[in-house]
């Protein structure tokens, strides 16, 4: 068994655990501060309009972190309020038509649904602020519907003094446009540790399979059935009457399911999400990254096994897919490949995110982990990671010599090669239980660091079997890494010893 086989998979399980991998304690309060923030704003909000109470009553957490891929640190979430629209959804001039404009987006159209909703007694008390939501022609504006959530938030606010209190500690509230979405920043006041939460507040309209527009595929095998209509415009319309008319599609539900059960994956996804943040690669959003994925567990659905991978195999493979699609400009949308996502990439940062990403798989080729982990890391991350004991001891470890004599060292690497066994077995059970994703992954970076010593130790041995038959029999000298330094330090690993992982609280169903 080879060390330099394994070392990749190493680094990359220690840059994950100290670099990627968000802390219990972190976890904890954030959800804790937003999940108050948010109930208290949103029952202001149900104050200021009636109409905002009354069909606001579902709410669909959205985004990596509630997909269980965020990385490094819990600063933002994302929240769908699903608006009911008071009116049949059935296609036609009584309902919501929905008409196909550029791959990605659609256009609705109501006309006589709408038209009515004056005659209803709750008009002016609540049905009236859906007289701005359409254009001349009857189609559905998104700004328009932006708009309205916007004041609405605002004015809850406003009442609230743009403060709110959470286990004692005073949180300053604001509200501000950022590109097409609106965001909720949460910060504490004074004292303490400082603490800033970003979260984007999307007003969705829902539909619901077998209906769906022409077009966009339905994967066999998937229970979920909500697709949204999101108001962010398309940013490649110029003409703004057309652009104000544009609703992105989202098929969130579907891709959660998608994604459930992909072992490493969601551990790959993070660790090639930390690559981009650390080369600086901001024109390429999370979701175009997370789409690469989705395509790769399609082309993969007939290898059960594939996700079963070792990450730095997985690891190479999405980097060298990022790369392709960054070099040919493309990207499809998982739903309707006709819609390319970063089709309006510059071609000056078409060829940097490229040259990067090459030098990273030139990396990864020559299996030099040290650089692989000065790219996925930032300069200050990277001289701290060097001085970690771990580091430490990866750059001594060729220069091992053990502290045993040949006689002994069969029974030392008995005990890891059992552990190795035993860990492989909870490995086997997991699988077999569909245990949560990220639990496996911890696992399988423990069996990677124990097959690691266990190679090791073989290493030395086959050295020292050889020496022996030339009669050169060698009494170890101390080292203060010796490998009965590695053997001493290896307890035994279950994952009971670890703390419970954010994954846990995010995806239950995973």
């Amino acid at each position: 068994m080879s060390t330099k086989k394994k070392s990749l998979d190493l680094y990359l399980s220690e840059v994950f655990k100290q670099f990627i991998s968000i802390k219990d304690d972190d976890f904890k309060r954030s959800q804790e501060v937003f999940k108050s923030v948010f109930e208290q704003v949103k029952q202001k909000m149900g104050e200021q309009c009636n109409y905002f109470k009354k069909y606001s009553s579902q709410v669909m957490y959205a985004g990596s972190v509630y997909d269980g891929i965020k990385i490094s640190k819990m600063d933002e979430f994302d929240m769908d309020i699903v608006i009911r629209l008071p009116i049949n959804y059935g296609d036609g001039e009584n309902g919501i038509m929905i008409e196909h404009e550029q791959p990605g987006f659609v256009k609705m159209k109501i006309t006589k649904a709408f038209d009515h909703l004056d005659k209803q007694g709750e008009w002016d008390t609540c049905h009236k602020v859906t007289r701005e939501w359409r254009d001349s022609d009857k189609y559905f504006l998104q700004n328009k519907f932006r708009q309205w959530m916007h004041k609405i938030v605002q004015r809850a606010l406003n009442v609230m003094d743009g403060k709110v209190t959470v286990n004692g500690v005073v949180y300053l509230l604001k509200y501000k446009e950022s590109g097409p979405a609106y965001t909720l920043n949460i910060r504490n006041d004074e004292g303490g540790e400082e603490f800033t939460l970003d979260v984007d507040l999307v007003p969705v309209i829902k539909f619901m399979y077998p209906r769906v527009p022409d077009g966009y595929r339905v994967v066999d095998g998937v229970q979920a059935k909500d697709w949204l209509v999101v108001p962010k415009p398309n940013k490649a319309i110029n003409d703004n009457n057309l652009k104000n008319r544009c609703w992105r599609l989202s098929f969130q539900e579907q891709e959660r399911e998608i994604i459930k059960g992909c072992l490493a994956l969601k551990m790959t996804i993070r660790l090639v999400k930390k690559l981009r943040d650390s080369l600086k690669m901001k024109a390429i959003a999370s979701y175009y990254i997370k789409t690469l994925f989705l395509w790769k567990v399609d082309t993969m659905k007939s290898d059960e096994k594939y996700w079963q991978n070792k990450v730095s195999v997985l690891f190479r493979v999405m980097v060298e897919e990022l790369y392709t699609a960054i070099k040919n400009k493309n990207i499809p949308f998982f739903w309707n490949k006709d819609h390319n996502l970063i089709e309006t990439l510059k071609p000056s940062l078409q060829k940097e995110y490229s040259d990067k990403l090459r030098d990273v798989l030139a990396s990864i080729a020559a299996n030099d982990a040290d650089k692989l982990a000065s790219f996925l890391l930032s300069k200050d991350e990277f001289k701290a990671f060097k001085n970690t004991e771990f580091y430490q001891k990866q750059a001594e470890l060729p220069n091992v010599t053990p502290q045993m004599s040949v006689v002994d060292s069969p029974v030392q690497s008995e005990s890891l090669s059992g552990q190795l066994k035993t860990l492989t077995s909870e490995m086997d059970a997991l699988r077999a239980e569909y245990q949560r994703d990220e639990k496996m992954a911890k696992l399988e970076a423990k069996i990677n660091d124990l097959a690691d010593r266990v190679g090791l130790i073989e290493d030395r041995l086959s050295v020292l079997e050889r020496n022996q038959r030339v009669g050169r029999v060698q009494t170890f000298t101390d080292s203060e890494n010796s490998v009965s330094d590695i053997v001493g330090g290896a307890k035994a690993i279950t994952l009971d010893d670890e703390p419970r992982e954010l994954i846990d609280f995010l995806t239950p169903n995973a």
